[in-house]
């Protein structure tokens, strides 16, 4: 052997059985570790979000505001890295969202929320809950099931539930909870005859603390006798309700009466202010399946389903079922298996067009192979990170499909064109290889520097690129290594021991490209032109391109929010709800639906006037979502008039929404110190906003609870009577409303027991204003309430929302087509002419501010990505014409980019950013290559023309090769076959407009370009 063949290759060569193995070897482990990497629609990433829901009953609005969330939100606001807080107050609830800086621990900032919240929590009252949800993946649920029966109440299916099947449930591997939606609970009512307890003078204050007496263990001491030790005890707890109808009653002077004269004890559910029902059952209870953070939600599913199926046998027999109404794991393997089989059919696209190119079936099949083996050896480097497959991980591996190959055929062809020569073909492939991959080396390392100004998009888009430029840069180094070191060998074992002799069937028509090439550096001045002509263009189409925050996809499931009127009781939400549930059911693709009342997917507590459904379609539907959410919007518009608000969405659009704190596509806010006042002016808005053309839904998400009636006690009630506040409270409350006073235990199921006093079978308003009257232990008689304190009405009690401490009424907008900024245009238009009070400042949120932020971020990325890399040019060429030129070509590639989206009527989103930023990856790695074949100049031209020729005629075949192939590998995802390829099929138009559009640019224009700037005086 010679010494100029001594080498790294040559040993490459020698143990080329060794490095076939340990790439096999990789490629199995690979194989097996992605069935262990977790599945998902979105990245499986913890968000800055911390949750605090508090629960006090049915407090009114001004307790809650006053008593819990104004001192709340204070305290929460001065924690550490907080950027925003969003408090949400209404009857009896204050739902509290922290949003902190995405650079903290989350952990962390979950422990600084439950620090604070612990400071405050003993200003609240006794029986307020508070829930802190940390913003993790296992918040939402990974499906939606419902315990049904036709004739078991819904209190007994929520203690079956709750009681004997949640425990069995979490023992599930896997699962984190099972959350009950709108329980109800089995409860003892003990009902006191007014009439009864008015004749014997009775206090029901009295009674109340006797009552509660009977519900205490209280440890005594201890007791040692005969080498035994006795827990000494004053056990009043009952384990019969009946058995306190045996409590005496003191009437003073030595009497008593039992509890059971002038009481009946009666069998009942606590009163509840949240409801829930599907579509198969007369009565359901609704639960959600929470997983564990770092669980795969797919073989959380997989497992829950053997339980539920297991505990439908055991539980036939008692007419019980549990129905599965949602499940988030088909759309994760409907999503991810169609991005897959994309990524396979274009794999196979892309090598028929190498196959056409090359006319070589051996090494065609070969690129086959690579594609699976890259991306296997790139699934270890994915779990060694800890990222999961999801549509951005996948889409960085549908955006490196073509650049994979790529390398290696740059590789094969510079061994092919050395081997044509007449070189043996050892020499051939040690001097192609030795002469190629140092080159290729530098334009992989420019297209991957290009990715690394991503790390400074910030927010949610931020965490989802940094994925997917992740598994790109992955694949990218992966697909470099196998050039290096596989293909070599490929080469050895591919090529033929004798020379081809049939001419390459593209040598003609290079040879013609080169001719008229030569005649048109005469008229080289003409690139300038064109130049300024793409240029104009891409400013053009960039402003006159419909643009969007994120694009449209079927999910095969659809969320229904309604608000039904203020003056509405929680039974008539529930038939109003029930029509409703019947429009849907009679829809043909539905499957079935869930409801909840006074709860949401989201939220843990509403009002009892709203509600939603979840509303699940057939798996082979034949009509989109889009196209049945209209239907429904229209039926039910028709059908329930007397809605106040209805929005009709997606599961992970309303998500990605909770997520990002968007409460709508487009959210208008109004600002000011009057929460009446700015929801006063929000319906005003509302019907102008409604009149635009392109605008679809206009909500007012800020709106009215339930009326209110006010009692406020006189000064006299005191002085006069001796009845204090806590009197007046005790004894209304025991009419409208009772007090759980103990708990009676059945083993560890405690059933509350709840004292209430009888009223007259009459208006419950009038006989509280006329009737009603109140015990004076002064005067040992009862006092007509009207006596004793005023009486105020509220038809219009305002929920209450701020932003940073700051009240607003938000206007939730959802519009049509995929133009949201036109949109937004004409909604400013409308905020401008409408008479807003000065006193009122207005703002528009929601997706769109994510957009704006999102596309300014990225917009820097990419000049900061073409300045990086006219910098690695600057070093890598020492030239200023090289470096300007394939900075050109880069600009020029917008062109294409913009004008594929133009013509497919698609929307510039962000993930058609990425796809600009991907372009300008693959671009820059063509122009590189030319460039150096031009310095190489291996025919040893002295003419600067045929120099420049000669490296264009060597690069026009595995440009047009690649290009092409790169493109249409994309197709599948383009045409968006599948449901997942929906949510990147924006991503991929781009990058093909934008790579077919460079095959003109970078064989043409800049040609032409280069020529004139570095040869025309």
């Amino acid at each position: 052997m010679k010494p100029k063949e001594k080498g790294f290759y040559l040993y490459i060569l020698k143990n080329k059985l060794a490095i076939l193995l340990i790439i096999a070897l990789l490629t199995g482990v690979g194989y097996k570790l992605s069935f262990t990497i977790a599945k998902g629609v979105l990245p499986n990433i913890f968000f800055p979000r911390i949750e605090v829901s508090i629960d006090n009953g049915h407090s009114p609005i001004s307790q809650m505001l006053y008593g819990v969330t104004k001192p709340a939100e204070e305290a929460l606001k001065t924690v550490q890295d907080v950027e925003k807080i969003v408090s949400s107050t209404s009857v009896g609830t204050t739902d509290i969202n922290i949003y902190f800086n995405w650079n903290i621990d989350p952990y962390l900032a979950y422990q600084l929320v439950q620090a604070r919240v612990a400071d405050i929590k003993n200003s609240l009252s006794a029986g307020a809950t508070v829930t802190i949800r940390q913003a993790t993946p296992s918040i939402y649920p990974v499906s939606i099931y419902a315990i049904g029966s036709d004739n078991i109440s819904r209190a007994k299916l929520t203690e079956k539930l709750y009681y004997e099947l949640k425990p069995v449930m979490l023992g599930v591997e896997g699962v984190y909870d099972i959350q009950i939606k709108s329980p109800a609970w089995s409860e003892y009512k003990l009902v006191l005859d007014s009439k009864k307890v008015a004749q014997f003078h009775l206090n029901i204050d009295d009674i109340i603390s006797q009552l509660k007496a009977q519900n205490s263990i209280d440890f005594l001491g201890l007791i040692d006798s005969k080498y035994t030790q006795y827990i000494l005890s004053l056990n009043q707890k009952r384990t019969d309700a009946n058995e306190l109808m045996k409590l005496s009653i003191d009437l003073g002077n030595s009497k008593s009466i039992k509890l059971s004269q002038i009481a009946v004890m009666l069998e009942s559910q606590n009163p509840i202010k949240q409801y829930s029902a599907s579509s198969k059952y007369t009565n359901s209870v609704i639960f959600n399946l929470l997983r564990q953070p770092n669980a795969n939600s797919i073989d959380v599913q997989n497992n829950f389903n053997v339980k539920v199926n297991e505990l439908n046998a055991k539980f036939a027999k008692d007419g019980i079922h549990l129905e599965k109404y949602y499940d988030g794991t088909d759309f994760i393997n409907s999503a991810v298996g169609s991005v897959i089989d994309a990524i396979a059919l274009g794999s196979f696209i892309a090598v028929l067009i190498i196959f056409f190119f090359l006319r070589k079936f051996t090494l065609s099949l070969v690129a086959l192979f690579i594609i699976p083996i890259t991306f296997f050896i790139t699934m270890i480097g994915m779990k060694l990170i800890g990222i999961d497959f999801n549509i951005f991980s996948l889409g960085g591996m549908v955006a490196a499909l073509g650049g994979l190959i790529d390398q290696m055929l740059i590789v094969i062809e510079n061994i092919e064109r050395h081997y044509e020569n007449g070189e043996t073909k050892r020499d051939a492939i040690l001097k192609g290889v030795k002469e190629i991959v140092p080159i290729m080396s530098v334009s992989t390392a420019l297209s991957i520097l290009i990715f690394i100004p991503l790390l400074l998009v910030s927010g949610i888009v931020g965490e989802f690129f940094k994925q997917l430029a992740t598994v790109l840069v992955i694949t990218y180094f992966v697909s470099q290594i196998i050039a290096i070191f596989l293909t070599p060998i490929i080469a050895f074992l591919a090529l033929p021991k004798e020379q081809n002799k049939h001419e390459d069937f593209m040598k003609k028509y290079i040879t013609l490209y080169t001719k008229f090439l030569r005649k048109s550096f005469k008229h080289s001045w003409i690139s300038l032109p064109i130049i300024l002509i793409s240029l104009t263009t891409s400013a053009y189409l960039y402003l006159h391109t419909p643009s969007t925050f994120l694009p449209e996809w079927d999910e095969g499931n659809i969320v229904i929010d309604l608000v039904m009127p203020t003056d509405i009781t929680l039974s008539q939400s529930n038939e109003e709800f029930k029509q409703i549930g019947e429009i849907i059911s009679g829809v043909q693709e539905v499957e079935g639906w869930t409801m909840r009342i006074g709860t949401g997917l989201g939220g843990l507590f509403k009002p009892v006037n709203q509600g939603d459904f979840l509303v699940t379609l057939k798996a082979n539907h034949k009509r989109n979502s889009f196209e049945i959410i209209d239907e429904l919007r229209l039926k039910i518009q028709e059908s329930v008039p007397n809605i106040i608000e209805l929005g009709l969405s997606q599961v992970l659009e309303d998500r990605l929404g909770d997520i990002m704190g968007a409460d709508a596509p487009i959210a208008v806010m109004l600002f000011g110190s009057n929460p009446d006042e700015l929801i006063e002016e929000g319906y005003k808005l509302q019907k102008d906003l409604r009149n635009l053309e392109d605008v679809e839904e206009v909500n007012i998400l800020t709106s009215y609870a339930s009326p209110s009636i006010n009692i406020k006690a006189k000064s006299i009630a005191l002085s006069r009577y001796g009845i204090d506040e806590n009197m007046i409270r005790t004894q209304i409350r025991s009419l409208y409303y009772g007090e759980v006073v103990a708990s009676i235990a059945n083993g560890e199921k405690l059933t509350n027991l709840r004292v209430l006093m009888s009223r007259p079978n009459i208006d419950p308003i009038e006989y509280l204003k006329k009737d009603l009257k109140i015990y004076s232990p002064v005067l040992k008689q009862r006092i007509p309430l009207k006596e004793l304190a005023e009486i105020h009405y509220e038809n219009k009690v305002s929920e209450v929302t701020h932003n940073n401490l700051s009240p607003v009424c938000i206007l939730g907008i959802r519009f049509k087509g995929n133009d949201m900024s036109k949109v937004v245009s004409e909604i400013k238009t409308t905020l401008t002419n409408a008479k807003i009070p000065d006193n009122i400042t207005t703002d528009i949120s929601g997706f769109y501010k994510e957009q704006q932020k999102s596309f300014k971020e990225m917009s820097f990325v990419i000049l900061l990505a073409v300045s990086i890399i006219f910098i690695g040019l600057l070093l890598h060429f020492s030239s200023l014409k090289i470096a300007f030129s394939i900075l050109m070509a880069l600009a020029l590639t917008s062109t294409g980019v913009l004008l594929a989206l133009y013509l497919t009527h698609s929307s510039l989103d962000i993930m058609a950013f990425m796809g600009i930023l991907i372009v300008l990856s693959i671009v820059i790695n063509n122009n590189v290559l030319i460039f150096d074949f031009y310095r190489m100049n291996t025919n040893n031209e002295k003419d600067e023309i045929e120099k420049q020729l000669n490296a264009l005629a060597f690069r026009a075949k595995p440009i047009l090769m690649t290009m092409i192939s790169n493109a249409l590998a994309l197709l599948p995802i383009a045409l968006a076959i599948g449901s997942g390829t929906q949510i990147i099929q924006n991503l991929a138009i781009a990058i093909m407009g934008g790579l077919l559009f460079a095959i003109i640019v970078n064989l043409y224009i800049i040609p032409l370009f280069f020529h004139f700037i570095g040869f025309k005086r």
